[in-house]
């Protein structure tokens, strides 16, 4: 019976000149099944950085090998698995427990000691490729900025345009952009013809009624989820804040760093966080100037003082402040007073100049009630609480069992490597093998096992924060024990960190002419449904009766 085999191919963008497009690999991968007659089930490509082992495409991987039966995974080449040797063996591992092994069309590698030395030599040599790739990358990129050339692709700030030449660039004042940038700040500043300072909805609300196109309008490589000629304050925002425009570019403001914690990965660069450089290690780039350095001063005091004026105008009656979402839009529900009465307006609704929702308004105090009761009444009543974080602990062993399974590959690894480490030294006491050739495979076991136990923690960490122990239910419980008298007495700063402790969030949404309320906390993942009689389309609403579980229709 003929083999059934699966495609993995793989580039990142900057492999795409050098021989390794993805139909270059197909095609080698489809000769290569043809040749031994494999059935050809399935072919997955992307472009990703083989830096990280969670991809897309190679998740999608692991999801039909669960499900298919496959014998074998074909992929074009070592380092078209993974950049890192460690995770070309993680994967490899992983292929296997689901019955399917991993062949590549350049390079045979057999079953033996031998094969396999084989292929952690070639998985080094492309870890070390990657390694100089990315720090020829920086260097180059940082030598461009030295010398006075910017580094912002097809994206300059609105107002420059891009003028390339081959290894370099540099911006050139696109005028009618340039424009409409120091209309914004006089705007801001010193206002219209009306003689009074415009706020940033206001500037948001002239430019589209003046019908100015906005950058994504004039570019489609630009994302651009508003209609065309729409323009937001968050456009003017970053307009008003760009040094950029006093003359002077920065180059390596921030920089992606690894801080232990596991997050989803960003397209193309894997995992990692990006924080901030200090100021004095950016690197500055003249550029034309389109605004003086004073009028930016001066917008940004405004910015500061407005966004302290507006902290400080926060009404504290709004009990759910931050964390209600519109079912609809998703965007945040805002506490608003109107008449003496709170209510929560929808951040779609609001948006300028055109609203993206049309949620109704919820009256504040309904809401507060109803969302303080329910997690009274859940505090108050222990049968509902266990059962709750029992289902949590259920649900979090289920959703951890892949990362145990990779935690047990991890540790099959780091014995097999420990294993291998102790051979080294029984060859070194042979005398057979030259000191050199031996000193560089120890070294490589030993920085294998180093990243190894170093994944081993990452992914324990991982777990421990995600699963829920019968210890934590029990602190929870008894936490909740003692502040139950307390419940009917708490004040508002008392709710307000109750609510902050378990994390309670709802979704607000208008069914059936029946305005309800989803909530959720950290001890009950499954939304609760608080349906709400409304009085009229916006305003109104008493409680009827919670229900278990997210219905189809709201109950009566």
């Amino acid at each position: 019976m003929n083999k059934r085999a699966v495609i993995y191919a793989r580039v990142s963008t900057d492999e795409q000149t050098k021989g390794y497009s993805l139909q270059t690999q197909i095609e080698s991968c489809k000769q290569y099944a043809a040749e031994r007659g494999y059935v050809l089930l399935h072919i997955f490509s992307e472009d990703y950085s083989g830096a990280s082992i969670d991809r897309p495409e190679l998740n999608n991987v692991r999801d039909f090998l669960a499900n298919e039966d496959v014998d074998v995974v074909i992929v074009y080449d070592v380092d078209r698995l993974a950049r890192k040797s460690i995770y070309q063996a993680l994967i490899e591992e992983e292929f296997m427990r689901d019955g399917a092994v991993i062949e590549y069309v350049i390079g045979q590698y057999d079953d033996s000691d031998e094969g396999r030395l084989q292929k952690q030599i070639r998985g080094s040599i492309a870890e070390y490729e990657k390694a100089k790739i990315l720090e020829r990358s920086k260097r180059g990129k940082r030598g461009k900025a030295m010398s006075g050339f910017v580094l912002v692709g097809s994206r300059p700030p609105y107002g420059y345009s891009v003028i390339s030449e081959p290894h370099k660039a540099w911006f050139e004042i696109n005028e009618d952009e340039a424009e409409i940038v120091r209309a914004v700040f006089s705007w801001y500043l010193h206002g219209d013809e009306s003689g009074k300072p415009l706020s940033m909805n206001a500037i948001a609300r002239k430019l589209t009624n003046m019908g100015v196109p906005t950058r994504g309008d004039k570019h489609s490589h630009f994302f651009k989820k508003r209609e065309q000629g729409v323009w937001a304050a968050a456009m003017i925002r970053r307009i008003l804040g760009n040094e950029t425009y006093t003359g002077t570019w920065y180059y390596g403001k921030t920089k992606m760093m690894e801080d232990g914690k596991k997050r989803k990965p960003k397209p193309k660069c894997g995992f990692g966080k990006q924080v901030g450089r200090p100021r004095d290690e950016w690197i500055a780039v003249t550029v034309p100037v389109i605004i003086d350095e004073e009028t930016f001063k001066r917008a940004a005091v405004r910015i500061k003082l407005n966004a302290e004026q507006s902290d400080r105008s926060a009404k504290h009656e709004y009990l759910l402040g931050r964390r209600l979402r519109c079912a609809r839009c998703n965007y945040t529900y805002k506490g608003r007073t109107r008449h003496q009465n709170h209510y929560y307006y929808c951040g779609g609704r609001e948006q300028s100049p055109v609203s993206l929702c049309d949620a109704p308004t919820f009256r504040g105090k309904d809401v507060d009630f109803t969302m303080w009761n329910w997690l009274a009444n859940l505090i108050k009543n222990p049968q509902a609480l266990i059962a709750g974080l029992q289902e949590k602990q259920t649900d979090s062993v289920e959703e951890n069992q892949v990362l145990l399974d990779r935690l047990a590959m991890i540790e099959n690894q780091i014995a097999d490597q420990e294993v291998q480490l102790g051979k080294i030294l029984d060859l070194y006491l042979t005398g057979d093998f030259e000191r050199g050739m031996l000193t560089e495979r120890k070294l490589r076991l030993e920085t294998n096992i180093t990243n190894l136990r170093k994944e081993h923690l990452e992914i324990s960490s991982t777990i421990e924060k995600l699963t829920l122990t019968d210890d934590q239910i029990s602190e929870i419980q008894e936490f909740c024990d003692g502040i139950r008298d307390r419940i009917d007495t708490a004040d508002f700063d008392e709710k307000r960190q109750l609510l902050e402790l378990f994390d309670v969030r709802g979704k607000l949404a208008l069914e059936n002419n029946e305005k309800v309320i989803y909530a959720t906390c950290l001890i009950q993942p499954q939304p609760v449904s608080l349906a709400l009689t409304s009085h009229s389309s916006n305003t109104g609403a008493t409680v009827i009766m919670p229900c278990a579980s997210r219905p189809t229709v709201p109950s009566r």
